[in-house]
């Protein structure tokens, strides 16, 4: 940031990754957390634990007046809602992925912010976390050649419960585990996904059958260019969360890991080694951290790239077509 006005900032939900931001903005210059909104008393009541004495409301309104800038962490079902009030009250908006579970909506939203001359930034935020953001420089860099086929896999340790994994209300596991994974194939490539074709594994938890999801699947994207890339999720690895992200090359690889840290490790002709500062023992939060120093940035002026509304609408969109394609049995070509 230029100078040192901090931005009034209101946290707008503190459920379980809510408390991973509020545990980030206590670290973030840029921002002063003045208020904390949540419709749980219980939550309301630990704000305290992040913010000693910061304000706290039960309905977003409430606290657009006393703000320049949010950070939603709300359900899906109640960003869409949200962002619009914020950006009519002239907030700058920091959304929790995704955006909107309706690719159209996504899109409106991103257009409202752009009339309305406010950042709306999404919470894509792999690509400020070291282990990833090493590698993309490294890519950009040329030292791999050019990137030909990426793997990218998320297996979290137990499911949800089933009537989170709804996909009404969280989009299901193909798009509220599978967008990270779309958008880092779209960022790490440079170019969109045009097809899609997708397979459910055998259920494991039969309570996600109730509500119409599944808990393993694969996907493979593919790229006007010929080059592919592979993703695979899954709810049920046990022994913990298990994200990695591969990168084969011209000239080497790039592998990411988070287990049992997080680390970048760059392969080639002289060996593979780790990549310095990459290394983080907790790649989240440290994402989390990362992504609202941009956000503070970018709405105090500067010319700051972070991940856009139409971001989430890209991998929403090929969310959608990961459930169609295992559905049908098809390939689906995706719109730009």
């Amino acid at each position: 940031m230029t100078g040192t006005a901090r931005i009034n900032t209101a946290l707008i939900g503190l459920g379980r990754m809510g408390r991973t931001h509020a545990a980030a903005l206590r670290d973030v210059a840029g921002l002063e957390v003045v208020a904390v909104v949540d419709p749980s008393p219980a939550s309301r009541k630990a704000a305290d634990e992040f913010f000693p004495g910061v304000a706290t409301f039960e309905n977003p309104s409430d606290a657009f007046a006393m703000v320049e800038a949010c950070i939603i962490v709300s359900p899906t079902p109640l960003h869409p809602d949200t962002v619009r009030d914020a950006l009519h009250a002239g907030v700058h908006v920091l959304c929790e992925k995704p955006l909107a579970l309706d690719v159209a909506v996504a899109r409106d939203l991103h257009r409202s912010a752009s009339l309305a001359n406010r950042v709306l930034q999404i919470g894509h935020w792999r690509r400020f976390s070291p282990p990833w953001l090493r590698a993309k420089q490294l890519v950009d860099d040329g030292a791999i050649g050019r990137p030909l086929w990426m793997r990218l896999s998320q297996w979290d340790s137990n499911p949800p419960p089933a009537s989170f994994c709804d996909p009404t209300v969280s989009g299901g596991l193909a798009i509220d585990c599978g967008v990270h994974e779309y958008d880092l194939a779209e960022w790490f490539m440079g170019e969109s996904v045009t097809t899609v074709r997708a397979w459910n594994l055998p259920l494991v938890d039969p309570t996600l059958a109730q509500v119409g999801d599944v808990d393993n699947l694969c996907a493979v994207l593919g790229f006007a260019s010929g080059r592919v890339a592979q993703v695979d999720l899954s709810r049920n690895a046990r022994y913990g969360d298990d994200v990695r992200t591969e990168l084969l090359g011209e000239r080497g690889a790039i592998f990411i890991d988070l287990l049992p840290t997080g680390r970048t490790r760059l392969a080639d002709a002289r060996g593979t080694r780790d990549v310095d500062g990459s290394q983080t023992p907790d790649a989240t939060l440290a994402g989390v951290r990362a992504q609202a120093e941009a956000f503070a940035r970018r709405a105090s002026g500067e010319d700051v790239a972070v991940p856009t509304a139409e971001a989430s609408a890209r991998s929403t969109l090929i969310g959608h077509a990961v459930m169609e394609s295992a559905r049908s049995g098809k390939e689906i070509d995706i719109a730009s």
